[in-house]
């Protein structure tokens, strides 16, 4: 199966995957809910720098390729990419398929959509019908394509130890791909958990490479005193596209962290959406991005305060170099009756060549009188008068610069809880860092 974009129509002009959705037969309960955001996509014409929710990228490449649906009903051969946490629950998704590195676990449960029972079924509906939406026809072609997905489960009162590591592999193929996942992840009332989503691949950094198309879309479900640490690592090679979407739904008293990290590839645009659903619930989101060479990093972010009490912080820094591209829009909406909420949204860019370009924009949408909002942004270069004292100091320029851009960073490292996860994300962070400094 195929798909082309069109560039001046809607999608409505491609019959073919319309048959193909339709008579896709298995999990016929999930019909609904593809269809649904069949017809989402299939009325939305390719987007331009016209579009807001994609003013900065270049969606053009999409009208020039025709993709190779990969066949998600079939296992996928794994790559053998080692994961970056070693003491973890470890799952390997492959497309359609997946594995597990542990036996089961009593307070922990992992059903793919096609083996869900009645109750199962009802949950994940419950949570995709939730969370459609309209800004991005690409999550809403995942939701169309992807009929099969990863169900896990945290059991009411339980404590899961260990982080629940899922590993998003892609393999590397002869021809250009379009890879569809879902993931719903439950935190039942009074539970805590770790997550981690890695997205990695086996791909060259080769220019004549294929570039594949990854489509991805994670739902986080926190049940009332719940708590989650999300841990969401972009660690793709330059040759990968992906466009995704993490959705985060809080009941009462329940506590989200979010900690984002993209190195860049060829584009890496994710959606960040955060329900406060239950009053009195927290969430503190955090995030680095550190595009360079070509690549292009989006992180669209939105905040909704639904009901009043709720406390929100968001904190996202990038470090920017050779002709990188790197765009950053977060919004804080504070509904009608959300009083009493208190949101903070925090943006900071370094740029390190002329080159580099960054676009950030905070948006505050308030309704409510009784609020606590700030919001702000900063864009600079590196200070050369501190390269300038520490080289005096006898630290060579290409040290200085790493030490002066892992210090700008170093604070939002600091935030990750976990030991393990924190040594590993630093030591990606300053691998890239080094190779900045030395260009």
């Amino acid at each position: 199966m195929n798909i082309s974009f069109q560039t001046d129509n809607k999608q409505a002009s491609d019959p073919t995957l319309r048959t193909f959705i339709k008579d896709k037969n298995q999990n016929s309960w999930l019909s609904r809910i593809r269809l649904s955001a069949f017809d989402q996509y299939s009325n939305s014409v390719l987007p331009t720098r016209k579009t807001e929710h994609w003013k900065y990228n270049d969606m053009y490449f999409l009208s020039q390729s025709e993709y190779l649906l990969d066949d998600l009903n079939q296992k996928q051969e794994q790559s053998n990419i080692d994961s970056l946490v070693e003491n973890s629950i470890e799952i390997r998704l492959a497309s359609g398929d997946y594995s597990l590195n542990t036996d089961a676990l009593d307070d922990l449960s992992i059903t793919p959509f096609s083996e869900a029972n009645d109750v199962q079924r009802r949950l994940i509906l419950e949570n995709l019908e939730s969370c459609q939406q309209n800004k991005n026809l690409l999550v809403n072609l995942n939701s169309a394509l992807a009929s099969n997905g990863l169900l896990v489960e945290i059991a009411s009162g339980s404590t899961i130890e260990k982080p629940i590591n899922i590993i998003h592999d892609s393999c590397s193929t002869d021809c250009a791909t379009v890879r569809c996942n879902q993931v719903i992840i439950y935190c039942g009332e009074n539970s805590h958990c770790q997550i981690i989503e890695q997205f990695r691949d086996d791909h060259t950094n080769s220019v004549d490479h294929t570039c594949d198309l990854m489509l991805q879309q994670t739902i986080i479900s926190l049940a009332q005193n719940s708590q989650c640490n999300h841990h969401r690592l972009n660690l793709e090679s330059s040759s990968i596209r992906q466009v995704s979407r993490s959705v985060t739904r809080l009941a009462k008293n329940s506590n989200y962290k979010g900690f984002y990290f993209s190195k860049g590839s060829l584009l890496n645009k994710t959606d960040i959406d955060i329900f406060h659903q239950g009053e009195h619930s927290k969430s503190q989101l955090t995030g680095i991005y550190l595009p360079s060479g070509e690549d292009c990093v989006d992180y669209h972010t939105n905040i909704e305060h639904q009901v009043a009490n709720c406390n929100s912080r968001e904190i996202f820094r990038g470090i920017i170099a050779d002709s990188a591209k790197a765009t950053f829009n977060g919004k804080i909406h504070i509904f009608k009756y959300a009083q009493k909420s208190d949101a903070q949204l925090n943006n900071k860019n370094l740029l390190l060549t002329n080159t580099a370009e960054v676009n950030t924009k905070p948006e505050l949408e308030i309704y409510a009188d009784d609020v606590v909002c700030a919001h702000g942004a900063t864009v600079a270069k590196i200070d050369e008068q501190a390269i300038y004292y520490m080289q005096t100091r006898g630290i060579k320029t290409e040290d200085a610069r790493r030490m002066l851009s892992h210090g700008f960073i170093n604070e939002l490292l600091e935030k990750i809880d976990n030991d393990e996860i924190k040594s590993s994300v630093s030591t990606v962070v300053l691998d890239a860092l080094t190779s900045k400094s030395n260009r």
